[in-house]
């Protein structure tokens, strides 16, 4: 039985405007913390700036924003023109920028920039201003996470990549970076390619003998980190993104294998692997994963257009979570203190957050109003109201395994109790 969260993982965000609205980003990243994520990333282009709301809410629910700029990186004389966008991600919270994707794809060029005789140095050249300015302004980079495979074979890509950078002696950067890997499972195994070249060292750019496994398979960041280790000397942290898609093209892909392999990865996030196991269900992660993603595109794509933010419990089982018996109960809290507020048909009470304030800024609480998602709380603070958190209601939290502690309606003394937490 799951309890507790081995391996952070987090999720990338819908890129369609709706999604944006904040009732909806309120829904879905309440959501995505009841299910026990820490980290949220954000699509974004170097034209537009994400709302700074998006990054409000999901800091109120616990998870740290990460902007991928998934679009050709602009020219180093344009680095002027981008930089408030990172200034402004910054000031609003964002831990890391992925910077590019795929750039080992032709698609990710145009025409003329796919022909470039030294493709990996073109990509350096547009990286490094971008890389440099983050960290300046306390934001870590990420390098492009590439198509396994693609049109430049990713691990030479990467291995020229990081020479690049070796070569030209920029340590700062080398320093501050993660890395990141597309956790595609092309259809085979989750234990497919787990070891890295180290394990399968017959295997070779563009030819897998018979007998060996590659890096096209969900443990192609082994194969990653493996290539750091090589060239720097150290073994880099990495991202997983887009866990159990199967990289394929739609139209041949099983929305069910999809969502097995989802469940199965989600599963790994809270089991310690077992030693030296292949079962193709055992997942192993390693000690500098930073974080192991799943793509809310994605599944769109395997549950359809109409999934609501509630479907996930099905997809990801939260059951197996959070159900727990006797002395289970309490180790399975993502959220330290939640402050459970009423909410009617006609909003929310200005009258009653007035009262709360000092609260919010002594505790920085998740602040909610679904006593479901309390349930995933150590502490619940409740504004009391017998109509909307029912006697029965508190106790199914206590029993729970929650603390549970119900405020006073008075202003003045939840401003005392304040005081004296």
């Amino acid at each position: 039985m799951m309890t507790e969260i081995k391996q952070s993982f987090g999720f990338s965000y819908f890129t369609s405007p709706k999604f944006k609205v904040n009732v909806v980003v309120h829904d879905w990243l309440s959501q995505l913390r009841r299910l026990g994520a820490s980290t949220l990333i954000i699509r974004a282009d170097f034209e537009k700036a994400i709302p700074e709301d998006v990054f409000i809410i999901a800091q109120k629910n616990g998870l740290s924003p990460i902007v991928h700029f998934d679009g050709e990186l602009p020219l180093a004389r344009k680095l002027n023109d981008v930089a408030f966008l990172f200034n402004a991600y910054a000031k609003w919270g964002c831990s890391k920028v992925i910077l590019g994707d795929k750039p080992n794809n032709k698609s990710a060029w145009p025409t003329s920039g796919w022909h470039y005789e030294n493709l990996v140095d073109h990509f350096l050249d547009r990286f490094i201003p971008l890389a440099s300015h983050a960290i300046k302004i306390g934001i870590d980079p990420v390098l492009s996470p590439l198509q396994p495979g693609g049109d430049y074979w990713d691990t030479a890509f990467i291995d020229l990549a990081l020479n690049g950078l070796k070569r030209r002696r920029l340590d700062e950067i080398l320093s501050n970076l993660t890395l990141a890997s597309y956790g595609y499972t092309f259809n085979r195994p989750l234990s497919w390619g787990r070891g890295g070249p180290e394990r399968w060292s017959a295997s070779r750019p563009y030819h897998t003998p018979k007998g060996q496994e590659d890096q096209l398979g969900f443990n192609n960041f082994n194969w990653v980190q493996t290539t750091s280790q090589r060239i720097i000397g150290e073994t880099l942290p990495v991202m997983i993104l887009d866990a159990g898609n199967t990289g394929t093209i739609r139209s041949q892909t099983d929305p069910s294998l999809i969502l097995r392999n989802i469940g199965k990865i989600y599963k790994g996030c809270f089991e310690d692997p077992i030693a030296d196991s292949e079962n193709d269900e055992n997942i192993k992660f390693g000690d500098l994963v930073y974080t192991c993603s799943f793509d809310l595109e994605t599944l769109i794509q395997a549950k359809g257009p109409d999934l609501k933010a509630d479907d996930l419990n099905q997809v990801f089982d939260l059951q197996s979570t959070t159900n727990n018996k006797g002395g289970e109960k309490g180790r399975n809290k993502f959220i330290t203190n939640y402050l459970l507020l009423p909410k009617y048909d006609s909003g929310i009470s200005d009258v009653v957050m007035n009262k709360v304030r000092p609260l919010i800024k002594k505790l920085h609480p998740t602040i909610g109003f679904s006593l479901q998602e309390a349930a995933t709380a150590k502490t619940v603070m409740v504004y009391p109201d017998p109509h909307l958190f029912t006697d029965e209601a508190l106790n199914q939290l206590r029993a729970s395994g929650s603390v549970v502690k119900v405020l006073p309606e008075s202003g003045i003394e939840i401003a005392t109790l304040s005081l004296n937490l």
